[in-house]
């Protein structure tokens, strides 16, 4: 082949440790700057209620983020379109899709905004919480189409050969996002308002980065003339992203699912808590997306190159490098998990919130044994074009286990059974992620 691409190459498993290393402490800072911005300042400057109504709110964004994840699915196509030697036709596809997401995203902001109080009373928001969430949608509302189009950039650093630049990019919005949210928040007192501008400003960031970086030389795949049709590549693109398409939509159901149980349990004291514990379990588990982001278009190459040897030398340098960080993860977790704790409340927090918060995060470490595996395998499944395999996994991990988890622990256990549920839809979507592994072990490895 005459032009072998980045993502191409031949790793060894210390090359590869180095090329995901970037990715990787790239998601762990962005998660902790996001978990140190919007979470921490709410929580501690605007009170728990205003961190209770960025709970409440989430199923809208992730509802959202969803929709951005069909769109995403053409990093898997561009990947291995460039495997086969077909970047040209990768940089129009990549063009079509980003004009195309933008479009979307200006439509969505307008629905949005002429039904904001039903979609906020839909969610579930108590009078109390109410007004938070609407100051908060007032303006977030407007920039959902630099989130689609930006989560387009972040997939395609990896692919264009550049993955230290989603480092540089996202870093780069997370300080201006943390700056902004103690400005706005902690120095201005803006509450809700505050943290949608900050986000403004994050989402900026990122946009003008990528559209500098995708229009210059130094990117492997860039813009280029879009397709005439831009829905004939529409259908290719969303296969692959409905596997992520799916999850966060399950995600969202989960979230709603999860906060009507925890206003019926505990109240608005008890969203804040699960809100808490779930923005560090976050944090620590984000590396994982990041070594996921890297290694996956590698197999989507190896496969366009109908390479099973180099298919299955990857996947087990993906098992070694997972199994790495997932006790590095752990460790790192229960030496911090207090440090952070204290961050989110101050002293004179309410004793109710602190507790509760506590007793999940000493739970939390079980999960983590299951979910980095689940999410290497379903990506790499999806890496792999086999969108029916991810589909599934993806379907039993985020919507059937999580949700059944959240609704069923409670019932027998209380509010303990809250801290629990996590870890028990892991290790039941673990079983099967290990079954599905043994059914398909020799299919594209030879």
């Amino acid at each position: 082949m005459s032009d072998t691409k980045t993502i191409g190459r031949n790793f060894t498993t210390p090359q590869l440790i180095r090329f995901v290393m970037s990715p990787v402490l790239t998601q762990f800072a962005l998660s902790l700057l996001s978990t140190l911005d919007d979470g921490l300042f709410l929580s501690r400057y605007a009170g728990q209620n205003a961190l209770a109504a960025f709970s409440i709110a989430f199923p809208i964004f992730m509802i959202i983020g969803a929709l951005g994840e069909l769109f995403c699915g053409i990093s898997i196509v561009c990947s291995t379109k460039m495997g086969s030697g077909r970047s040209e036709e990768a940089n129009r596809d990549f063009t079509t899709v980003v004009l195309t997401a933008l479009v979307t995203g200006f439509c969505l902001s307008i629905i949005l905004k002429f039904n904001e109080d039903v979609i906020i009373r839909a969610l579930g928001a108590t009078d109390i919480l109410f007004p938070y969430i609407k100051d908060f949608i007032n303006i977030a509302g407007w920039y959902i189409p630099l989130m689609l189009i930006t989560n387009l950039f972040s997939r395609f650093y990896v692919p264009a050969g550049k993955p230290h630049f989603n480092m540089i990019t996202l870093l780069l919005s997370s300080f201006c996002n943390f700056f902004f949210d103690w400005l706005f928040i902690a120095r201005l007192q803006w509450g809700m308002r505050g943290a949608a501008f900050a986000n403004l400003i994050g989402h900026l960031t990122l946009t003008v980065f990528g559209l500098m970086f995708y229009s210059s030389r130094i990117a492997e795949i860039g813009f280029s003339s879009p397709h005439r049709n831009n829905i004939s590549i529409l259908p290719e693109c969303f296969k692959f992203g409905f596997p992520q398409f799916f999850t966060n939509i399950a995600l969202a159901v989960n979230s709603f699912i999860a906060n009507q149980i925890l206003l019926n349990i505990g109240g608005e004291e008890c969203i804040s808590a699960n809100t808490i514990v779930n923005n560090i379990q976050f944090m620590f588990t984000s590396g994982l997306f990041g070594l996921s982001g890297s290694v996956t278009p590698l197999l989507s190459y190896a496969y366009g190159e109908n390479n099973k040897k180099k298919i299955k030398k990857i996947i087990n340098q993906i098992i070694t490098l997972t199994t790495g960080l997932i006790a590095i993860i752990i460790v790192i977790y229960l030496l911090g998990k207090n440090a952070m704790l204290s961050l989110y409340l101050k002293s004179d927090a309410s004793e109710n919130v602190r507790s509760m918060a506590k007793y999940g995060l000493t739970v939390a470490p079980l999960a983590f044994l299951f979910f980095g595996y689940n999410v290497l395998t379903i990506d790499s499944f999806l890496a792999l074009n086999d969108n029916k395999t991810s589909t599934i996994l993806t379907m039993l991990e985020n919507f059937i286990f999580a949700n059944l988890a959240i609704i069923v622990l409670p019932m027998i256990f209380g509010i303990k059974g809250v801290w629990f549920a996590f870890a028990g839809g892991e290790l039941l979507t673990f079983i099967f992620t290990v079954f599905f592994i043994r059914r398909y072990r020799n299919k594209y490895t030879g």
